[in-house]
Parts: C-alpha cells; structure tokens; sequence
C-alpha cells in the first residue's frame, strides 16, 4: 500500500485523499475545510483553499469593514462640565488657558508662526502679569519678584509640531497694536509706534532644546513692515533642554520685532518664554 500520510484507508469504506493546500500533508478529502477569511468587507471570503484542521485559521477581525452605530439622539438643555477649566487650573508653571482669550500684554500684538501647543501668547505669559521694569540692562532688568515663571513644557510653550525649515520658525511683537489688532495712537503723537531693543532673553522649554534634534541657529530681527527684516543679533542655540539665551541687540527703532529659530522640517521647535527689553521707554515689554 502507498504511504497515506495522515489519511485513513478502509477497503471496506473508501474515502477520497487529499493534500492540504497549506502544510502539504495528506488527508481524506472531507477532514479538509475551505479557508474563510475578511475581505475588508462586511461579509466572509471564500479564499478557495482546503486545509486541515491544525492549518485552518480563525478570520483576522482587522479586515472586517468597522460598522459604526448611530449617534445618540442629543437632549434638550444640556449642561455640560468646563473641562477646560476644570483640567487645566491655573499653576506654578506659569501657564493658564484663560489667558490665551486676554493676552497679557496690553502695548502690543503678539506676531509669529509658532501657534501650536499654548500659542503665540504662551510665550509672553509671565507670573500673571507683564514685567514693569525700567532698566534697559537686558541681565539685570528682573526683579526678584517679577522674576518670570517659564518652567514649561513643550505642550504648554508657543510651538510647533513640526518645524518650519531654515529660519522661518518666528515668534515677536508689533508695537503699533494691542492685543485687539488695533493701531495704538496717543493725543501728541499719530505716527507709527516704533521701539529700539537693546537685548533679549528667550528659554527652551524644560523638556526639549528649543529645536528637539539639538542645536540650532537664531536670529533677532526688526523691521519696519512686517515683510523686510533686518538681523540685529545672531547666532547658535547650546541644544539644551530648559536652555535661557541671554542676547544683546542693537539696531535702530523698528514697528516689528521678532525672535527666529532655525527648523529642520521634522522636528518639534518651540519657545516657553521670551523678553524684549526695550531701551527707549519704559516700562518695557515682554
């Protein structure tokens, strides 16, 4: 008799053999089974193959067409909880959500492109108020009490998720609005407002460099239109996280004043805080 593999062989109840279409063993005929399988379909599919029972699989759910139920009929009058407020009081951190519908800073308009995480006015939230101070000194121009609070992360810091390439990752001040987008103009004086700047201080978040990959290029700029900019001070970051650049800048007064940092195109950039000293009026702003 020729080997039977795993088949049995009666003379007196013949059954038909068969090889299993995935091991290769053989078999009777009806101990094999069709392989069923989803077809990223709401039904089953035939694959047209016999196996054995040890070879048959069980149908893998991640091709099965997701069915979603219909939403809920919605109620009248709901209440819903302020989950904003309730998950995010305000803390030591220095960051606070209700801020970013008031802005601090009441002399100028927050410009720049790093609008994700806490948004362009995270880096201007300092202790609940903006710095007051006189002195055009950028080092020494804090107080103890008004020493700013930027322990922040990233998720709290005015951000990107992903940086813009070469310097365009910006983040400043437009002298001649306020918070409200509108023109500042004073009885005596109906021309554009214009600052000069003597220096800056900017901090990494605490948990990156400014730039996530490592080191990276600045630049301090200021311009007259928002369009053409004019490099006042430059140069690399420590690649850091929680790193302070403390900048000297000079240059003549400008509408616009911005801090720029250099992107790599995949990695996250971000900046927790950032203070302009401005050294021809006080109080100066941040």
């Amino acid at each position: 008799m020729r080997p039977h593999g795993r088949a049995q062989v009666s003379q007196n109840a013949p059954r038909a053999l068969a090889v299993c279409d995935r091991c290769g063993f053989m078999y009777n005929l009806d101990n094999l089974q069709w392989q069923w399988d989803w077809q990223q379909g709401p039904r089953l599919f035939n694959l047209r193959i016999l196996v054995c029972p040890t070879c048959l699989d069980v149908p893998q759910e991640s091709g099965r067409t997701i069915v979603l139920p219909p939403d809920p009929i919605p109620v009248h009058n709901p209440r819903p909880e302020n989950y904003v407020a309730a998950d995010n009081p305000t803390s030591a951190l220095g960051f606070n959500p209700g801020s970013l519908a008031s802005p601090v800073s009441g002399i100028s308009a927050n410009i720049g492109n790093l609008t994700h995480n806490g948004g362009r006015e995270a880096a201007f939230f300092w202790n609940g108020q903006p710095v007051a101070a006189s002195s055009t000194n950028v080092t020494s121009r804090f107080q103890p009490n008004t020493q700013p609070l930027v322990n922040k992360r990233l998720a709290a810091c005015a951000a990107l998720a992903v940086s813009n390439s070469s310097f365009q990752n910006t983040i400043g001040k437009n002298w001649n609005q306020n918070t409200a987008g509108a023109t500042i103009s004073t009885p005596s004086t109906a021309g554009v407002v214009t600052h000069t700047v003597s220096g800056f201080i900017a901090y990494a978040p605490t948990d990156q460099p400014f730039l996530r990959a490592g080191p990276t290029g600045f630049l301090f700029q200021g311009s007259s239109d928002g369009i053409n900019w004019t490099s006042l001070a430059g140069g690399t970051t420590a690649g850091t996280a929680g790193e302070t650049l403390t900048v000297t800048a000079g240059g003549g007064a400008y509408q616009y004043h911005q801090f720029v940092l250099q992107g790599d195109g995949f990695s996250s950039i971000g900046v927790a805080g950032l203070s302009i000293a401005i050294s021809d009026a006080a109080p100066n702003d941040i």
